[in-house]
């Protein structure tokens, strides 16, 4: 029993020896393999910093060159960043031909075909915003500060950036709308600081003197804060209908002075009160007329019926 135990503790400090020189001789391996590498790490080194340099230097030949360019500042910095991120992907992939001449650019180009098409197609809308962006800072179809009208949206243009625009609607809401929707769809373009027609529709009674109406809406007009004297404003009839005649009435105001919803609340409150107080009814179109009895004519019906129950 003491032979078999001193026999099991040999084994064992042999195999931890052994163990010892495995160890030993694969870190002398390695150290041996690096030592013979170190050439063409060097090399592979120095040639990254050759592309980074080189990197570098396009940057600033595109970055003075577009300077007098009517070029995007957006884009300039974005095309910089993709020089400088392009070529030093170059240069990695060179760095590692030449320090492992078994490495071949062309092998991971193809190894890497289905997992591009798999990252492209999951990727697709990111960059499908990314390069309508690109498209919009340099073909400028709109600017900052311009009114556009895209799809249900409307608003101020605020900001362009790569990936989507940014409208502050009239209510002050702010909407972020992706670039890809922004190409692709129809956009009516306001230049800004261009006047903006509005449009109010009321109707009046068949009973009411057109004329005097006309006057008494330019007159609010004339005087309220925030519509144009140029271009002229405008009070027509567009329909006559059962409910009464309808008139359409047209001003225009200066956005980059005044908000359009608060110009017309208040053109449409100020013209509400200077028809009623000339006895002028407005009411909207289609609308349904209660007309309602006066106490003369109330008082007689009451007592009419009064008699009919006491004759019953």
């Amino acid at each position: 029993m003491i032979l078999q135990e001193g026999n099991t503790t040999v084994k064992l400090m042999d195999n931890a020896w052994l163990i010892k020189d495995v160890m030993m001789q694969s870190i002398n391996n390695i150290l041996a393999s690096i030592v013979e590498r170190l050439p063409y790490i060097v090399a592979g080194f120095l040639v990254f910093i050759i592309f980074w340099f080189l990197a570098k230097l396009v940057r600033a030949i595109f970055w003075k060159a577009s300077r007098h360019a009517k070029l995007d500042n957006r884009l300039r910095i974005l095309f910089s960043r993709l020089i400088v991120v392009g070529m030093s992907i170059i240069g990695i992939f060179t760095a590692f031909t030449v320090i492992i001449p078994t490495f071949k650019f062309g092998d991971l180009i193809a190894g890497l075909g289905f997992t591009s098409f798999v990252i492209g197609f999951a990727t697709k809308d990111i960059l499908n915003n990314l390069f309508s962006g690109v498209l919009i800072l340099w073909q400028q179809p709109f600017k900052i500060g311009d009114y556009i009208f895209v799809g249900t949206n409307q608003g101020k243009v605020e900001y362009i950036g790569v990936r989507a625009t940014q409208l502050r609607k009239d209510d002050g809401e702010l909407v972020l709308i992706p670039n890809g929707d922004m190409y692709s769809s129809a956009i009516t373009i306001r230049g800004a600081g261009a006047e903006r027609r509005m449009n109010l529709k009321i109707s009046i009674g068949y009973d009411s003197d057109i004329a005097q109406t006309k006057e008494i809406i330019q007159n609010v007009l004339k005087l309220s804060e925030g519509v144009v004297d140029e271009p002229k404003t405008s009070v027509v009839v567009t329909d006559l209908t059962g409910d009464g005649v309808n008139l359409s009435i047209y001003f225009w105001i200066n956005t980059d002075k005044h908000r359009p919803m608060q110009v017309f609340d208040a053109v449409a409150t100020d013209i509400k009160k200077e028809l009623n107080e000339t006895g002028i009814e407005m009411f909207p179109p289609s609308s349904v007329i209660v007309q309602t009895p006066d106490k003369e004519n109330l008082a007689v019906l009451d007592s009419e019926t009064k008699k009919k129950k006491d004759d019953f």
